[in-house]
């Protein structure tokens, strides 16, 4: 039980610079405001004078956008702008994923995981109380070792024994308002375990975790402040816990295959890739296309539902150059063909001419889809086997499928064309593939130099039938 708990901070903190000494400028403090340390007090240091004296800030106006950075820019704008807040620019953006493991949720704002496994908004970087209108700060490389190494030094200064923990302020799914959390810590454990323990009517608690760190941080922020207050350092004093001398932040994180709320960002994160994905018909970006990821894209398409279990997709890389050309200007003279006997004006037939040639060959990435028909069963009937070869085209599609969506979590832009279908013997010869594959369809890849419009879907009304 305790009988009084003391909120303490510390005024006359300067501004930090890179380089300066944190435990200097708490011992200083401490001289100024006529404190002295005790055994069992807990020093709590706000992140942003730690980031300054690691030299953890960044001038956006020297980071190069990514074309990522860019394209998450374009995305978040009009959500921003509905909210009323200050827009991100993509060099904010940038730095907020060199910052990140992995984007969880795109909305008014970015919810990532940092490199330390935190969850949070916009990996933590923060433009409150940093000097220069385009600086910003980062949250410390690591924050457990900070603390320790503060801890030591005030341990041997003032021969008392204390705890140290680095804050910051998050804000928390269901509820509004940023709390302090802890980022690292020495000197004490992140949390309490009272599993095993009796309640006050005997019961034994079977999930009770206390978060020690996080709920000290949070009654320190009421003294620190978000604004102009200017206590960037509190002392928290009466609280008794158990000191340790071999602490860290790590066991306060919920592992992510236990985190419901993160799973639900992930499952919005997949829904809205699926949403988004769109036919890139227009002219790709010059940016090379690493093969390996094209590779990977595959790699996930071979887990596509396929009859039978037959997967029946075969895939061909059609790198630029000869082969290429040949492939395509030979399409193109049965396209001319077709689409004389069909009576179309010239005009209309080399107009696509032009923009199907275009397509194929200034697309960085060109692949071809076949149809493994050794692979298809074979029957005694005619309708069967025709019932097959049906099934054989629906693996195939599904497999096309997976392939452009796991493009599209790549940011790269992709379109799938039907072209090979109208020229299977060409495309057989020209790329002397086996007499078994049967071409199927092309996909064009590359990144793209702007976004596509969003077709028009119809409505569920008219896709749905309840039947009774």
């Amino acid at each position: 039980m305790f009988d009084k708990i003391e909120i303490i901070g510390l005024h006359g903190i300067p501004l930090v610079n890179p380089g300066d000494d944190i435990t200097n400028i708490i011992l200083n403090a401490l001289e100024q405001n006529n404190l002295n340390l005790k055994d069992g007090d807990i020093i709590l240091i706000a992140q942003t004078i730690i980031s300054k004296s690691n030299g953890r800030i960044r001038n956006l106006k020297k980071i190069q956008p990514s074309e990522e950075a860019f394209s998450l820019h374009e995305e978040i704008t009009p959500k921003v702008r509905s909210k009323n807040l200050p827009i991100k620019t993509p060099e904010h953006i940038q730095a907020i994923l060199d910052e990140s493991n992995e984007i969880l949720k795109t909305e008014h704002v970015l919810i990532t995981e940092t490199k330390h496994g935190f969850v949070c908004a916009n990996a933590g970087i923060d433009k409150s109380n940093v000097e220069g209108e385009d600086n910003v700060a980062l949250l410390p490389v690591n924050s457990d070792e900070i603390s320790q190494k503060i801890r030591d030094i005030l341990k041997k200064a003032t021969h008392q024994d204390v705890a140290v923990i680095i804050t910051d302020s998050f804000g928390r799914p269901f509820r509004v308002g940023a709390v302090g959390v802890a980022l690292g810590v020495a000197g004490m454990q992140a949390i309490i375990d009272k599993r095993g323990a009796k309640d006050l009517f005997g019961h034994e608690l079977q999930s009770t975790i206390i978060g020690q760190v996080d709920n000290l941080a949070s009654a320190a922020q009421l003294m620190m402040g978000e604004a102009d207050e200017g206590l960037p350092i509190v002392i928290i004093r009466g609280y008794k816990f158990d000191k340790i001398e071999s602490a860290s932040i790590q066991p306060i994180l919920r592992e992510s295959n236990s985190d419901l709320f993160r799973n639900d960002l992930k499952a919005a994160s997949f829904i809205n890739v699926l949403k988004k994905r769109r036919s890139y018909k227009t002219e790709f970006d010059s940016k090379e296309v690493d093969m390996n990821v094209i590779k990977e894209c595959i790699e996930v398409a071979r887990w596509a539902p396929s009859a039978h279990n037959k997967q029946f997709w075969r895939y061909y890389i059609i790198e630029k150059g000869a082969t290429r050309d040949k492939l395509i200007d030979e399409m193109n003279i049965k396209l001319r063909n077709d689409l004389t006997k069909d009576g179309l004006s010239q005009n209309f037939i080399e107009t696509k001419i032009k923009n199907r040639r275009q397509s194929f060959l200034k697309a960085p990435i060109l692949i071809l889809q076949c149809l493994e028909s050794a692979d298809l069963e074979n029957y005694t009937d005619i309708e069967r086997n025709d019932n097959e070869v049906v099934m054989g085209v629906q693996s195939v599609s599904s497999s096309a499928t997976y392939f452009l969506l796991a493009l599209q979590a790549r940011k790269l832009a992709s379109c799938w064309y039907c072209a090979p279908l109208f020229a299977k013997d060409i495309v057989k010869r020209v790329l002397d593939v086996p007499d078994s594959h049967i071409p199927m369809a092309f996909f064009t890849v590359g990144y793209p130099l702007k976004e596509q419009k969003t077709p028009i879907r119809k409505k569920l009304s008219e896709i749905i039938f309840n039947l009774k």
